[in-house]
């Protein structure tokens, strides 16, 4: 598990004190997560794979294949900052609110439409 903590937390940019203090932990029980001395507990290792947004197998190993990361995709499809910022933030969104968000969307594109004739 240490590698794929490490790793994501790399991945994305982040430093191991914003980890600690965005999960509300200190600095240490981060690095003894990373070093593999010990493990996050059920609740608080999901808290980490939400955080990434990977799932908890990939965490624990049991998945051999990496996480699609943002900038992998960003390439892919030749996105702009703006829309590398907004698919970042909508990632990091929890999943029951990415639902409600695409709902608001998917209205206001349809209202947008039916209002130009389209």
């Amino acid at each position: 598990m240490k590698n794929n903590i490490k790793n994501v937390r790399e991945s994305k940019g982040m430093t191991q004190r914003e980890c600690a203090d965005i999960l509300e932990i200190s600095l240490r029980a981060w690095q003894t997560y990373e070093q593999g001395v010990s493990e996050p507990k059920q609740a608080l290792l999901c808290k980490i794979a939400d955080m990434f947004s990977v799932s908890i197998d990939y965490l624990l190993g049991r998945e051999t294949g990496e996480p699609e990361t943002i900038d992998k995709l960003v390439g892919e499809f030749n996105m702009s900052a703006l829309e590398k910022e907004i698919l970042d933030n909508y990632l990091s969104l929890p999943k029951d609110m990415r639902g409600d968000l695409m709902e608001f969307l998917q209205k206001s594109v349809q209202k947008v439409m039916n209002e130009s004739g389209e």
